[in-house]
């Protein structure tokens, strides 16, 4: 069968969205419902709640290290669904934890699941089985992110209210095992395998699947690639401890875990839109208009955070809206900036590289949101510091690309 008639490029997309449903939008966005209840519960301080999403973060980072190598043993299919299945495993350990060190041990089996079926994967399946549109592919496979956010927080909001926090953490955890079912039979490692090609466009000519997934250009130098990887180190602190204590935030200021939780859902469908949008404007409009719509969407996300205070119902709507249209910046960003400027078939080892890098700030930055609270009894200092690091990421990249030409 002919690549522009088969469906199965977009049945691995589906299962990509299914993956990132779990792991990222159930396993890692909405585990902010969750961090407010079990701060007040086992009487953690703000700063070991922020310590249980760092652990988390350590073992992505440590995952990402040797995340390439799995896929090319084992195969994405493989590695994806083990993932995912880790993920639910992580929830079912997050019922029964009843210690600091054991809620750190569930996050860690999440870092790992997160890493195994996350962006990295997903980016490297989208890159054998698509030839064109790419970006649009990596935006939809990655908005499965944020449909599980859409519903979920209300959900398992109201489970925890009725049946407390462990039986929401069971339920979680059997979605996320479904969902690992539904990857296994849904992705394929290559196109090649099956007999096909990668998916292009009927005007497009056909190239072998090597070159397709090829990166442009001659590379960066050793200063041009610390630059990137400084960039990619910056946004981890906005998409990382920024995103998980948007619920601490508004949760300081008084608002309600009923109205946050909304909160959370209408943000995913903006991280759902986000990634779509993102991915078309990267395909039409080049890369110029794709790094101002992701970065210009995240520096407004910030601002708006720094605003919290002031109280209202209306801008925590805006700051949602904004922040789910910027966080395309973890999905769909990463896989155009490696191919655009890590030369010459870098493609796979620049996607994990700058993935590395970001996970690095998310790490490092993560524990900044409970330490700055617990110092001057506020979050909002930490979103400062957010704007400004994401505003020298978006200068360093703008720079890189024009010396790129």
């Amino acid at each position: 069968m002919g690549c522009n008639r088969s469906i199965r490029p977009w049945l691995v997309c589906l299962g990509g969205a299914l993956a990132l449903f779990a792991v990222m939008g159930l396993g890692v966005n909405v585990f902010s419902i969750y961090q407010p209840e079990i701060v007040r519960q086992s009487g953690f301080t703000d700063a070991q709640g922020s310590w249980i999403t760092t652990t988390r973060s350590l073992f992505i980072l440590g995952a990402l290290l040797c995340v390439n190598q799995l896929c090319a043993r084992f195969g994405l299919r493989r590695i994806m669904t083990a993932g995912v299945l880790l993920v639910g495993l992580s929830c079912i350990c997050f019922a029964r934890a009843d210690s600091f060190a054991m809620y750190c041990a569930a996050a860690a089996l999440t870092g790992v699941g997160y890493c195994w079926a996350g962006m990295v994967p997903l980016s490297l399946a989208v890159g054998r089985w698509f030839q064109d549109r790419q970006g649009l592919a990596l935006g939809l496979a990655s908005a499965g992110s944020g449909v599980s956010t859409v519903f979920a927080p209300v959900l398992l909001t109201r489970v925890m209210e009725r049946s407390g926090m462990a039986a929401a953490f069971l339920w979680e955890g059997g979605a996320i095992f479904v969902c690992g079912a539904l990857v296994w039979m849904l992705v394929r490692d290559d196109p090649s395998g099956m007999g096909l090609e990668p998916y292009r466009r009927p005007d497009s000519e056909a190239v072998p699947e090597s070159v397709a997934a090829e990166t442009k250009g001659d590379g960066l130098s050793r200063r041009q690639w610390a630059l990137l990887l400084a960039a990619a180190l910056f946004i981890g602190a906005p998409i990382g401890p920024g995103f998980s204590h948007l619920t601490m935030l508004y949760t300081s200021v008084g608002y309600s875990s009923l109205y946050i939780a909304a909160l959370l859902s209408y943000l995913g469908a903006t991280i759902s839109l986000g990634k779509i949008l993102c991915g078309q404007v990267y395909d039409r409009l080049g890369s110029e208009g794709g790094n101002w719509f992701a970065f210009g969407s995240l520096l407004l996300a910030m601002a708006l955070c720094v605003l919290a205070p002031a109280g209202g119902p209306l801008l925590p709507i805006l700051a949602t809206t904004a922040f789910g249209l910027g966080m395309s910046i973890t999905a769909v960003s990463p896989a155009r900036w490696a191919a655009d400027l890590c030369g010459r078939g870098g493609y796979e080892g620049g996607v994990r590289t700058i993935t590395t890098a970001s996970t690095t700030g998310i790490l490092l930055f993560g524990p900044l949101p409970g330490l700055l609270a617990d110092w001057l009894e506020s979050y909002v200092p930490a979103y400062v510091v957010f704007f400004g690091l994401l505003a020298a990421a978006f200068g360093i990249v703008r720079m890189l690309y024009r010396a790129a030409g």
